[in-house]
């Protein structure tokens, strides 16, 4: 993707990137997103609360087994990884508090809690960073600071309080939930 002057952010893999390349409560740029339920929750939301919706038009959110799902996210994801702009990195997840949150979840919907336990990261390589950093910066102020609200506040929450958040907020995305009483 060549660099030019022109930079603008088009649609939703755009976002993603810009999103990717805020910063969070942990960190002032390029914080990570652990987990793939959280990275679509936090998509859902941005296109649900925010004015960046008009840039995520092309993900179309349905309920699903875990609330508000969107294949398109994580095409989206799958073609940011392929062009080499975002890495995909599978890790233990001892460490992280709320992968415990997602096999209770699991186990609550019935699924095989046996499976090893890791989980997703996503975070953007050096080539991302230049092009996500561009795209942040064409974004106007205002929708910089939505996204870095955005990230601030959910981002490190636990995801149960996420889903809690998304559930109560948004409860025409749950009525195909695996999880709901869980979540509850």
């Amino acid at each position: 993707m060549a660099m030019s002057d022109t930079i603008s952010v088009e649609n939703g893999t755009d976002i993603i990137l810009a999103f990717l390349f805020a910063g969070g409560s942990r960190k002032t740029e390029n914080e990570e997103i652990v987990g793939t339920t959280r990275l679509d929750k936090l998509i859902f939301l941005l296109a649900q609360e925010t004015g960046l919706r008009k840039y995520l038009n092309d993900f179309s959110f349905e309920p699903y087994n875990f609330g508000p799902y969107s294949a398109g996210v994580f095409d989206a994801i799958q073609a940011l990884e392929n062009a080499g702009l975002v890495k995909v990195d599978t890790l233990d997840s001892e460490g992280y508090l709320d992968e415990a949150d997602r096999y209770q979840i699991e186990l609550q919907a019935g699924e095989n809690v046996d499976s090893p336990k890791t989980t997703t990261v996503y975070s953007l390589t050096p080539e991302g960073m230049k092009v996500a950093s561009a795209l942040f910066n064409a974004l106007s102020k205002q929708e910089q600071d939505e996204l870095r609200a955005l990230k601030i506040r959910f981002n490190s929450i636990n995801l149960r309080k996420l889903l809690q958040y998304v559930y109560r907020k948004h409860p025409d995305y749950t009525t195909e939930s695996k999880i709901r009483d869980y979540v509850f």
